[in-house]
């Protein structure tokens, strides 16, 4: 299996001919959405979730109640999945973890629903979460940056998930320095590898 990282938290898996796309949002390159057999969106926010482009595909789309709501024009190409919950996208065997985006600020509690995707039982993407998997996965893809988070948190999941490697993603908010002092930080935790993809590039599972 093939990942492709693109812009913020938008990844691309292709296994046996088949392109499964996770999180097209509006930092998006449009390369993201070509050649797409199916798409996972873990939440609403446009970061994660572009309504025109990804309406444009004639694919299957799996995500929340939400998101779902949002895209009510493609009818039953949206199949609402939940925590729990295992499935399968264009031929990827896929599980849901979670329920709830990440609190921003607590007078706003909760601010939409979120699921993250373990895929293959081998990549786990979390949205805007820290919902860990249940078992150990290959790689666990690290959101970096955010106004949800600051770096204890993101250092204590990226503990917490055992893993064989972790990937950063979500962040688009940061610097050239910014990235080179999270690789920093997340190189030294748990021993495991940590591989910090530019948008574009490509690694094996």
């Amino acid at each position: 299996m093939k990942l492709t990282k693109f812009a913020h938290a938008c990844v691309r898996l292709e296994k046996d001919g088949k392109v499964l796309l996770v999180d097209p949002g509006t930092f998006s390159e449009d390369a993201a959405f070509e050649r797409a057999d199916a798409v996972l969106v873990t939440h609403e926010h446009p970061d994660h979730l572009d309504v025109e482009r990804l309406s444009a595909l004639e694919v299957p789309v799996y995500t929340n109640a939400g998101v779902a709501a949002q895209l009510g024009d493609l009818g039953d190409r949206v199949s609402v999945v939940a925590d729990g919950q295992s499935f399968e996208a264009a031929g990827f065997a896929v599980r849901a973890y979670g329920k709830d985006h990440a609190i921003i600020l607590p007078e706003l509690g909760v601010p939409c629903e979120n699921v993250g995707y373990l895929i293959e039982d081998a990549v786990y993407h979390p949205g805007d979460s820290f919902t860990p998997p249940d078992r150990q996965v290959h790689t666990n893809l690290v959101p970096i940056a955010g106004p949800w988070f600051s770096l204890p948190p993101a250092i204590e999941y990226a503990r917490t998930v055992e893993s064989q490697q972790t990937v950063g993603i979500h962040d688009a908010l940061l610097s050239p320095v910014g990235l080179g002092m999270l690789k920093r930080w997340l190189s030294e935790q748990g021993g495991r590898p940590y591989l910090p993809l530019t948008p574009g590039e490509s690694t094996d599972i």
